[in-house]
């Protein structure tokens, strides 16, 4: 679970339990927001519903898409977006790893052609919200 995006994993932990106050709070600032956003736009609270929904639903089969490439990942594959996420250079990945510049590149492209990538700025921007640095600890306790 610690690969959730945070925001999600933040909403998650900030709805556990069975606080029906809270759930119910929450029921009335999305209600707000829905007639708020409808008056706005000039639409009825329905269309802003589905309009929402949608947002949602693509969200979720985009963080699932990003869930099932990773998981397509060898475990060094991973090792290395974890690394690249971080913020590392090729040069220091291939330090921290002990394996040569080459085969860092070769991970690289291999982690491209199958997130559909073509650099290591896109694969930060695909996967921003992810937690690596606590997935990289728990990988070198491993």
């Amino acid at each position: 679970m610690f690969l959730l995006p945070r925001r999600l994993r933040a909403l998650l932990e900030k709805n556990k339990g069975d606080d029906e106050s809270r759930i119910f709070l929450q029921d009335e600032q999305i209600i707000t927001l829905v007639k708020k956003v409808a008056k706005q736009q000039g639409r009825s609270e329905e269309e802003v519903i589905t309009d929402f929904t949608k947002a949602g639903w693509n969200q979720l089969q985009h963080i699932t898409e990003l869930e099932e490439r990773w998981d397509s990942l060898s475990h060094r594959e991973q090792q290395v977006v974890a690394l690249i996420c971080l913020g590392h250079r090729n040069y220091q990945i291939a330090e921290i790893l002990v394996k040569a510049p080459e085969t860092v590149k070769t991970h690289l492209q291999n982690i491209f052609d199958k997130f559909n990538l073509r650099s290591s700025r896109e694969l930060r921007l695909a996967l921003r919200d992810w937690n690596f640095a606590e997935w990289w600890e728990q990988d070198r306790q491993a």
